[in-house]
């Protein structure tokens, strides 16, 4: 497979003759929380950066093209964790599946198992250092491993590929301590953003862009105690497994907001604004129109890396969902680790046959966009630790104009653009990473 910077030179010389379509929108955060957290942000540096949407797919020439910078003068490391959320067929377990096509791909009436599997690696950069991979090839070793930089400092580590082709998933980062200790530090260096391609080889490519969602660490709020996972002291610090009935003593726990909070808590509500599926949206000389369609990709503020434990990664979304005419409409739906939809599959059978009947759809609302209010239903806990808090991004395919691939195989192009949403306000009650 070529490289990334081959790639990149080949875009760049031929644009004039390919359509580029790249999309991204800052994410802004309204309101905070009395204590002063402002919560997520996509516009500065951050202790942890999240990526929600990492895709490869080799078939469709599709990759992920990452970037991952040091904003600050000081040596910095990151260990950071791929989260692979491909369902694989149950009665097939190599063949990867989705809840739309499973029917059609696992054999004798199998069933398609939602998976959650990390692979981590750890980066060290040096003073202001960039550095970008393909999701598809990974790095064996960082550029100019062997050459200091200033004040003797020597990038290290190298990156792993996405573990399945094709592939479907999140990326974390997490700041922690250059020292052997690696314990996550109050340090906020981290900037990120990704970059998806389609290239089918046949003359048409399809660029869409987005920031990484950062997560400030508070200064002087880390104490690296163990603290209680799961069980009757959820949150309260331990010493052994004994002091967590029906949990576990986990020695990395970030608290995101809450209580105790070590770094700033994830946000209270998600508001998109969209076009409706379906909207046939003119051009601006009124010659040519595509069709809107949007998908959203969601993912839980808390992780557990050390257990595997799905269960801190479960939220519940309730949806308001507003036309242009100020009508109002509710639905629901539930987040297991990771979760990429089409916004019309939310509220019907998953595919294409229900689509027009969707509150999402334009025919239904009568109107070509609106906005949707995403709230994650907060758990109850004493100690706090209940935020379910969700991050996410929204996708948007334009089909049927421009010079860019054809996605699904019906003859007729399809362009994207991935932008960053809205936050407001923060939980309170907070969540957690669990880090092995």
């Amino acid at each position: 497979m070529s490289t990334y910077k081959g790639f990149l030179g080949w875009a760049l010389a031929t644009a004039g003759a390919v359509a580029l379509t790249a999309g991204t929108a800052a994410a802004s955060v309204l309101g905070g929380s009395p204590s002063g957290d402002t919560g997520v942000t996509t516009e500065t540096s951050a202790a942890i950066v999240v990526y929600p949407k990492i895709r490869v797919d080799g078939d469709e020439g599709v990759d992920t093209i990452i970037q991952l910078t040091n904003a600050s003068e000081f040596l910095t490391k990151t260990h950071c964790f791929y989260v692979n959320a491909n369902g694989h067929c149950s009665n097939a377990p190599d063949t990867i599946c989705t809840q739309e096509n499973f029917t059609e791909v696992c054999p004798g009436g199998g069933l398609c198992v939602e998976g959650w599997q990390e692979t981590d690696f750890r980066l060290t950069l040096t003073k202001r250092q960039p550095v970008s991979w393909s999701a598809s090839d990974g790095l064996s070793s960082l550029p100019l491993n062997d050459i200091p930089g200033k004040n003797n400092q020597f990038n290290e580590g190298n990156i792993p590929p996405v573990p399945e082709d094709p592939f479907t998933g999140e990326l974390r980062c997490i700041q922690v301590d250059t020292t052997a200790s690696e314990l996550p530090i109050a340090r906020n260096d981290l900037k990120g953003e990704a970059v998806i391609v389609t290239d089918p080889g046949d003359g048409s490519v399809d660029v869409s862009k987005y920031n990484a969602i950062g997560i400030p660490a508070i200064d002087g709020a880390q104490n690296n105690d163990p603290v209680c996972v799961g069980g009757t002291n959820e949150g309260l610090s331990c010493a052994t497994a004994a002091d967590c009935p029906g949990g576990t003593c986990a020695p990395n726990v970030l608290n995101i907001g809450g209580p105790n909070p070590e770094y700033n808590g994830c946000p209270n509500i998600i508001t998109l604004d969209h076009f409706f599926d379906g909207a046939d949206v003119v051009t601006h000389d009124g010659a040519s129109s595509a069709v809107v369609t949007s998908r959203l990709t969601v993912v839980p503020c808390s992780a557990d890396y050390l257990n595997q434990d799905q269960n801190l990664a479960r939220a519940t979304l309730q949806f308001l969902i507003y036309n242009e005419f100020e009508q109002r409409f509710s639905t629901s739906t539930r987040v297991t680790c990771y979760r990429e939809v089409q916004l019309s599959d939310i509220d019907t059978r998953p595919g294409a046959d229900g689509n027009a009947f969707s509150i999402f759809s334009a025919s239904v609302q009568g109107t070509v966009t609106g906005q949707s209010r995403i709230r994650a239903v907060a758990g109850t806990s004493e100690v706090g630790y209940s935020g379910n808090a969700v991050l996410a991004i929204l996708e948007e395919s334009w089909e049927g104009g421009g010079n860019c691939p054809d996605a699904d195989g019906d003859g007729t192009p399809e362009c994207t653009a991935t932008t960053n949403v809205q936050f407001i306000g923060v939980r309170d009650g907070g969540d957690q990473i669990v880090l092995p």
